[in-house]
């Protein structure tokens, strides 16, 4: 729904602006960023899981100072010209996502995932430029291991995903209340979140 009203409102505004909408697709694994468009090449061996993995790459999450975007070094990004581009390029991240079986879930997902889309938007007279970005989490559930009944690496995915959400919980504790210091370093989840969470966000 959100893919469509974007492009709607794109469609709307189509003669007086240009808008080019550029999109990555991740997933946080085990504390682990993955590029879901980059094709897999080999079996995941940490977990069972459905389809390959990626080769391993470290991507480094920075802040830009000046305008606090978030910036993920070396993230693949696709232009989606049409809601039909952006809804193929969703569904084909959505099919490398790291899910197994356990005692709770048929197809239980082993991380979160994040698609983030950029919008530039250009006035065609006077050359102005704006920019957006949307941030959509799909998180994985939290896990109680005496009933998941993981063992091994999937109960480390298990402990992962609950620390994350745990530091989500402290972040979005911390901006409610109007602390002063918001942690968002104390995970890679918040550290992408960030500028979805605070500041001019919405």
């Amino acid at each position: 729904r959100t893919i469509h009203e974007l492009f709607m409102l794109i469609e709307r505004d189509r003669g007086r602006f240009k808008h080019t909408v550029m999109a990555s697709m991740m997933e946080l694994h085990r504390n682990e960023l993955v590029d879901l468009l980059v094709p897999r090449t080999s079996p995941r061996k940490s977990t069972p899981s459905f389809g390959g993995s990626p080769e391993k790459q470290k991507y480094n999450i920075h802040v830009d100072t000046r305008t606090s975007e978030v910036h993920i070094d070396g993230l693949s990004a696709e232009e989606c010209e049409d809601a039909e581009a952006l809804s193929e390029l969703l569904a084909r991240g959505n099919k490398q996502r790291s899910v197994a079986a356990t005692a709770m879930n048929d197809a239980s997902s082993r991380s979160h995932l994040l698609l983030m889309i950029r919008i530039v938007r250009v006035n065609i007279e006077t050359h102005q430029q704006l920019q957006g970005k949307i941030l959509m989490c799909d998180l994985a559930g939290s896990e109680r291991l005496k009933r998941s009944m993981v063992e091994g690496d999937m109960q480390k995915e298990a402990i992962e995903i609950n620390k994350s959400l745990t530091a989500l919980g402290d972040v979005i504790e911390a901006l409610s209340s109007g602390k002063s210091h918001v942690p968002y370093k104390n995970h890679k989840l918040t550290q992408v979140m960030q500028d979805s969470l605070g500041g001019t966000s919405k």
